[in-house]
């Protein structure tokens, strides 16, 4: 039957409007293709392009605004309601309905509307309205099969799935089929058989991949070459005429060129993709590698969003002189990007680029604004005006809904810090109390706990750095009494438990970077710059210092993926002659515990980059069993192999000794083995088993021999 009941429960003139609409949506078709055929060839026909994209615009905010007055998707039609059910019991109808529909967020104020048939009895549904379409969808499927009585269970669909019925053809189309492209296998490293990670450097003009093999190949530098250009040399060309960078799950090796950055992957590192925009400086990533943002900071175009798969252009945006990189923040899961002007917050919803409810969140001077890491929540922070005081906010997406607000009074500046995994936020304060002096403080908000607490940490003297554990709940913090410019106090602090708890000081220490290991619990206490490269390497589990070790005008540092090795390098910049550092270029490798693995001296050294590995999809609860059953399982095994290695990286007499030494073992086994086999045969001549124990009796004789006898005459005193 006829669904939408009698005409007035539906938007007026429902009929005119899908008709204008789709008038609207056939002009937008024909400028999307005319769109398509110009962006071939941008350079030349710029001015052409420019004006489509103004038609394309102008039709597509026409269509927008008629598509917003019936947007269906945001009403359910809940079916299997009551019907025939009189005028004056409606009423009591939808107190009941309302018990069931208004659990649930987002349903307008008189958002329940009862379908009428004839005589005004209930034609035996409603359409409930929501906010949003996320709310609408949501709704649907939790109210979906529940009851209202024992005769009706509801039944529940989005009013734009019923309206798409009735565009389906009345015969079948066969759909075209499309072509199946070759895709490398970009997780091809991941099935090393070894399980070695690779890293990148950056040289001269040289780019190189290798494996890292510290132990196999102690004696090569602890690495193997795994792909260095080669394809690339033969046809005369570069790799990369600037810098390198990883995507965030090490999917594809991004260069820089001329023209543009291109794509590289796959178990021999082929180019994969090509986007073109001129002279263009900097490059990131979408956190499920969908997307790609480059910039060269000139123009209308200066930065242009990218599909990865498609290569097509999605948007372009002018830069400003208060853009700081990376300008567009991600969600986790890709849906959404955001940019923080000097007035506004514009979420944009990814892949269309579209404002997410057509309009900005306006937010006065905002300095920052970031995605957490897990959850769709946006942080930012606004500086004081006048007699308003500092605010920070954390805003709910896509509801743009503040979900927690604080206030500050003589903020000077303030620093957001997302945890890895999304749990804590921490927001680190720096006050001017004086026109000299300013204090520092840290708000730490609980982001998994109920309406969000905050601990607040008031810091004596200046801080210097601040990092979380990536994979806990301990952060470290670098600070130093306000009026001394020397070694730092470094604090570990835990937010295990309800309460945060101060666990540790290392005192007076020539620190001003901390670096977590991946895995957490060792952390590396860093002096760069001024401080010649002091490292200490501390146990967190533990709280003791594991070793010092020092890399002379060390300029950074990375941590491998798994958190078994670190990186210490000196690196200068690719452009400008830098020779302050040219004597000391080159890499250091260490150990989690601080051991000196490879000491690479390289002239012309840029950078140095460790492959990221994807997300492991275990479980905690998987992640738990297997490290319980390590020792037991695979502990001698791998015992056994590093032994195999130490073996083999023997030379000269050692090896030599070595080598006597197993031959015995293994002789003193066989004739073992051959001696037991005989038993049985030996029992037979000698009439008894001479292993059997109980046939022996073990006696101690105690013999005591004087070796030699010496006297002395002392002398009186």
């Amino acid at each position: 039957g006829d669904f939408m009941g009698e005409k007035g429960n539906m938007p007026v003139d429902e009929e005119e409007l899908k008709a204008e609409l789709k008038t609207l949506e056939d002009k937008l078709a024909e400028l999307e293709q005319e769109k398509d055929e110009l962006d071939e060839d941008y350079d030349a026909v710029s001015g052409k392009l420019t004006e489509a994209e103004d038609k394309h615009i102008e039709i597509k905010q026409k269509r927008d605004k008629v598509a917003v007055r019936v947007d269906l998707s945001k009403i359910m039609v809940v079916d299997c309601i009551p019907a025939n059910v009189p005028e004056s019991k409606h009423k009591k109808l939808k107190v009941a309905l309302m018990k069931t529909f208004y659990k649930h967020s987002g349903v307008k104020p008189k958002g329940l509307e009862l379908v009428l048939g004839e005589n005004k009895r209930t034609a035996g549904y409603v359409f409930v309205h929501y906010a949003t379409p996320e709310d609408a969808s949501k709704s649907s499927k939790d109210v979906n099969g529940k009851k209202l009585d024992k005769k009706h269970k509801f039944q529940t669909n989005i009013m734009s799935d019923c309206s798409k019925y009735d565009k389906v053809p009345d015969s079948f189309q066969i759909p075209e089929k499309k072509e199946i492209k070759d895709r490398p296998n970009y997780l091809s490293w991941l099935l090393d058989e070894t399980v070695r990670d690779q890293f990148v450097i950056r040289y001269g003009n040289e780019t190189q991949v290798y494996w890292n093999d510290p132990y196999r190949h102690a004696n090569d530098n602890g690495r193997v070459l795994c792909y260095g250009g080669e394809r690339e040399k033969a046809s005369g060309k570069f790799w990369t005429q600037s810098l390198i960078k990883w995507s965030p799950k090490g999917s594809y090796l991004a260069t820089f060129h001329m023209q543009g950055i291109v794509l590289w992957g796959g178990s021999d590192f082929k180019r994969v993709g090509r986007f073109v925009h001129q002279h263009v400086t900097e490059v990131d990533f979408s956190p499920d590698e969908n997307y790609l943002v480059t910039c060269n900071y000139e123009g209308k175009d200066a930065i242009i969003i990218w599909d990865i798969d498609t290569g097509k252009k999605l948007r372009w945006f002018e830069s400003s002189k208060n853009d700081r990189w990376p300008i567009f923040k991600w969600s986790s899961d890709d849906k959404y990007t955001c940019r923080a002007a000097l007035d506004r917050i514009s979420v944009y919803e990814v892949p269309s680029m579209n404002l997410l409810d057509k309009k900005s969140i306006a937010q006065k001077s905002v300095q920052a604004a970031q995605f957490s890491p897990s959850n769709p929540l946006i942080a930012a922070w606004v500086p004081e005006d006048g007699s308003i005081p500092a605010s920070m906010q954390i805003i709910e997406i896509p509801s743009k809904k503040v979900v927690r607000e604080r206030h500050f009074y003589s903020v000077k500046d303030l620093q957001l810090h997302w945890h890895p995994q999304g749990d804590y936020l921490c927001a680190k304060l720096c006050r001017q109390k004086s026109k000299k002096t300013v204090a520092y403080s840290f708000e730490i908000f609980r982001m998994r706990s109920k309406n969000i607490p905050v601990e607040v940490v008031e810091m004596k003297g200046r801080v210097i750095d601040f990092a979380w554990e990536p994979n806990g709940t301990c952060f470290a913090v670098a600070h130093s009494d306000a009026k001394n410019a020397g070694p730092a106090n470094v604090t570990i602090y835990s937010l295990s438990g309800s309460k945060l708890k101060e666990l540790e000081t290392f005192e007076r220490r020539p620190c001003n970077k901390l670096y977590w290991s991946p895995r957490g619990r060792t952390l590396v206490l860093a002096g760069l710059g001024n401080l010649n490269g002091a490292l200490e390497f501390i146990d967190v589990n533990t709280m003791t210092s594991l070793t010092t070790g020092e890399h002379f005008m060390c300029t950074c540092i990375e941590w491998d993926p798994s958190g078994r090795f670190v990186f210490t390098a000196v690196t200068q910049r690719i452009q400008g002659d830098e020779l302050r550092f040219a004597m000391e270029n080159g890499y250091k490798l260490w150990t989690s515990q601080g051991k000196l693995l490879a000491n690479i001296s390289q002239s012309q050294f840029y950078q140095i980059l460790w492959r990221p590995r994807p997300p492991s999809t275990l479980s905690a609860e998987e992640k738990k069993k297997i490290s319980k059953s390590l020792r037991q399982k695979w502990w001698k095994k791998f015992e056994k192999e590093d032994e195999l290695i130490r073996i083999g990286q023997l030379t000269g007499q050692e090896k030599v000794h070595v080598e006597m030494k197993e031959s015995w073992k293994k002789y003193r086994e066989r004739r073992r083995r051959e001696w037991k086999a005989e038993s049985k045969e030996r029992a037979k001549i000698l009439g008894y088993l001479e292993d059997d124990e109980d046939d022996y009796e073990v006696l101690e004789t105690l013999v005591e021999t004087t070796i030699s006898t010496k006297e002395e005459i002392v002398p009186e005193a």
